[in-house]
């Protein structure tokens, strides 16, 4: 019990990395003051931050299900090179797919800090193999860029806001809009 009060991820059970990050957001938002609820709270918030090539991508955490080590991925005839296949999740079947080979038609390398991020839309969960997760990062209005026109091209259709930090940009990605796109949508060759 004190070792509890001491370490608060001291817990009988081990826990999952992504069980941490969510504590840790957890923790911070109870520190958030009160002022800075409403309208505020969306900047003050962690967002799961990975890399995918050489973009930082910034995903909310309420899109975010889970993140796995990629699994053993079955593919599928028949359909597009990004689409990468399916893999079983516990029992339940979610495809994997290249989000940047969807994006740029150039395939995402399988590096060992590679990871798959799994997102929720509705009852169905999808797949997006990323470069590697970097942590929460957290992002005041004061970073946030006024103008989304340096975004890639290819990117910028999913990309609701931008920040400037320690002079490295983050993209805030909207994974629902991907998600929603008729071109992602049929992936069928």
């Amino acid at each position: 019990m004190a070792d509890a009060a001491i370490n608060p991820f001291a817990a009988s059970s081990p826990l999952h990395p992504f069980d941490i990050l969510l504590q840790l957001d957890q923790r911070i938002r109870h520190r958030t003051p009160v002022a800075a609820a409403g309208a505020q709270l969306s900047e003050i918030r962690g967002r799961l931050a990975l890399r995918l090539g050489s973009w930082n991508l910034l995903f909310s955490m309420d899109d975010v299900t889970e993140i796995i080590p990629v699994p053993r991925i079955t593919r599928v005839p028949g359909v597009k090179r990004w689409l990468l296949g399916i893999a079983n999740l516990r029992g339940k079947v979610i495809s994997v797919s290249d989000v940047r080979d969807f994006l740029t038609g150039r395939t995402t390398p399988r590096l060992p800090g590679s990871q798959v991020v799994v997102v929720r839309v509705g009852e169905w969960d999808y797949g997006l193999l990323v470069d590697e997760i970097i942590g929460m990062r957290h992002f005041g209005p004061q970073h946030r860029l006024p103008a989304l026109d340096a975004v890639d091209a290819s990117l910028r259709p999913y990309i609701i806001e931008a920040f400037l930090n320690d002079n490295q940009y983050w993209l805030a990605f909207n994974s629902g809009c991907l998600l929603a796109d008729p071109a992602f949508l049929n992936a069928a060759n």
